[in-house]
């Protein structure tokens, strides 16, 4: 039972839990005691139990994957059966859904859509480059509004949504450049092996031509993705406390994250080709995201 409970992950589920309450927190206009109300509490239930279904399933999916990277986990290592990991995954997201299906109509809407996002992901997208590093920058971002649509306010909370999706497609691709000498070596693995290299999920970034084992996408390519998300984050960054919707102290504090994000498209923007560097950036690029999220906690109140 504790290794089930270990694969929802809850930290991953306190963060969600922590960008409802963003979110939320900016529909009422700051005003914490509008929060203590039944739909709040199940809107926290629901992306807790939504993310945990998500991570779950997704061990159930990578189980392959898994008995090479992660051996000792809860179903490579044999201490929870696939089966168990799926019918756990099922109950999570039934009662994910119930608990937004409580709420309104609208959140019960989003929380449809991104578990069906979540199953997607897991099954194909996640294998996807760019689909991938898309549908988890708005599954990111869709927590803010989330918060927003338990009190059927979404209008305020959408550039905070576009913000956190943007900066995390970015991390997402840097993450992507960073395991591209990995990616490539378990490709070439499984194409030595005789795995056909149509039913090969990493298949879906790289290819076989006349020079060799190749990206699907230039790493050039990325790069520019991936700079031009950080620009339009630092753009957008500034509309939540133009449009009135967050206060001086939110200014202040973002200007710090956009200053991380400039440092990281610097960065970007001299790597060539080491990947020693992607590590780092990502690592940049997570301090600058936090700054961020703090950003939006002190610019609610003052």
């Amino acid at each position: 039972m504790l290794e089930l409970l270990g694969m929802v992950r809850p930290l991953n589920g306190v963060m969600g839990m922590i960008g409802i309450f963003i979110g939320g927190l900016i529909a009422v206009n700051a005003s914490i005691q509008n929060l203590y109300t039944l739909p709040f509490l199940f809107g926290l239930a629901a992306v807790f139990l939504i993310t945990g279904a998500g991570n779950v399933f997704n061990d159930y999916v990578d189980v392959e994957a898994d008995r090479v990277n992660r051996p000792r986990g809860p179903i490579p290592s044999g201490k929870v059966s696939r089966n168990s990991a799926l019918i756990f995954s099922i109950i999570l997201f039934v009662l994910g859904n119930f608990c937004a299906l409580l709420i309104n109509g609208l959140c019960f809407t989003i929380a449809m859509i991104n578990s069906f996002l979540l199953i997607m992901y897991s099954v194909s997208f996640q294998h996807k480059t760019f689909l991938g590093n898309t549908t988890i920058g708005y599954l990111v971002g869709s927590v803010f509004l989330f918060g927003g649509a338990i009190f059927l306010e979404i209008r305020l909370v959408l550039i905070l949504t576009v913000l956190a999706m943007l900066a995390t497609i970015s991390r997402e691709i840097v993450k992507d450049l960073e395991d591209i000498k990995g990616d490539r070596k378990s490709f070439l693995k499984k194409i030595a092996s005789k795995v056909s290299e149509a039913t090969t999920p990493i298949a879906e970034r790289f290819g076989i031509t006349r020079g060799g084992v190749k990206m699907k996408y230039r790493e050039r390519t990325m790069i520019v993705l991936a700079i031009a998300c950080l620009i339009l984050a630092i753009v957008f960054s500034f509309l939540p406390y133009y449009y009135g919707i967050l206060k001086m102290s939110y200014l202040a504090v973002v200007a710090v994250a956009d200053l991380v994000f400039l440092s990281c498209i610097y960065s970007l923007g001299r790597e060539k080709k080491k990947r020693k560097g992607y590590a780092r950036i990502s690592k940049r690029l997570k301090i600058g995201m936090f700054i961020a999220l703090i950003a939006f906690i002190l610019g609610s109140f003052m």
